[in-house]
């Protein structure tokens, strides 16, 4: 179905896009603490450590868990708090029980999901500011699109983030969630622009190259982990550095 918006912002042809989207975790921003450095913590605090080799294990395990919810079709846990959290507590539930740890009251669990979500647990990935800076100053609209939990926004303004967004879609907060046509149909609207002038940026192909397709926007990948990819019928790139530089090339295609 077509979108029925109106999009009052007046819109240059010397470019191919005058909007771009961002996934947030692993595009923009990574954790100090990944989940087993916060588990081994944990662990060592209550007096049952665990060698890394069995923590990367329940790790593995606790994985499939989580992939199988998020791959899930029509999965909508992401689309409120309430239902991250209760995800989070079976994952880091199996975790701890694997590695012999009793949490009947999910009491532990909780204290891991608390200590990974803190805003200062998060940090930006290199160059992610000055390519910010260097796109807003070109008259992009910047925006974000992430599935997270409501407390997103307290991330991105600790990181200094807030100040070159236009829009903030997070999935919690809106009741949509990746890879839905009705997630990504809001940044159309938020960002006043047709989808065709926006690329939406992020790390996964399954959630925002698919996602965003839905909604006739182009995507881009980012990679900063560089997995090795079959043939991709999407660009790629390995920092977000690169980005400027691409989108250039895309509006000298344009013109």
């Amino acid at each position: 179905m077509a979108c029925l918006c109106w999009y009052p912002v007046p819109m240059s042809t010397d470019r191919r896009y005058a909007a771009v989207s961002f996934d947030v975790g692993y595009t923009l921003i990574e954790p100090h603490g990944e989940a087993p450095a916060i588990v081994g913590a944990l662990l060592a605090e209550l007096g049952a450590p665990a060698d890394a080799a069995t923590l990367d294990a329940a790790h593995q395990r606790a994985e499939r868990l989580f992939l199988g919810d998020y791959l899930r079709p029509l999965n909508g846990t992401w689309e409120a708090d309430e239902r991250i959290n209760r995800l989070y507590l079976r994952y880091y539930g199996q975790w701890l029980s694997e590695l012999g740890v009793d949490d009947p009251d999910s009491r532990h669990a909780q204290q891991i999901i608390d200590r990974y979500l803190d805003p200062a647990n998060w940090r930006l990935y290199p160059h992610v500011l000055e390519t910010l800076t260097t796109l807003y100053e070109q008259g992009y609209r910047l925006g974000i699109a992430s599935d997270w939990v409501s407390g997103l926004p307290r991330i991105l303004h600790r990181l200094g983030l807030s100040r070159y967004l236009d829009w903030a879609l997070v999935s919690a907060a809106i009741g949509f969630a990746k890879p839905s046509q009705q997630f990504y149909r809001l940044v159309p609207r938020r960002a006043e622009l047709p989808p065709e002038r926006i690329v939406h940026v992020g790390d996964s192909y399954y959630a925002d190259v698919r996602g965003a397709r839905t909604a006739g926007m182009d995507a881009i990948l980012l990679d900063w982990r560089r997995r090795n990819w079959p043939k991709l019928d999407v660009p790629l790139i390995y920092d977000i550095a690169e980005l400027p530089e691409l989108l250039a090339e895309q509006a000298g295609k344009n013109s």
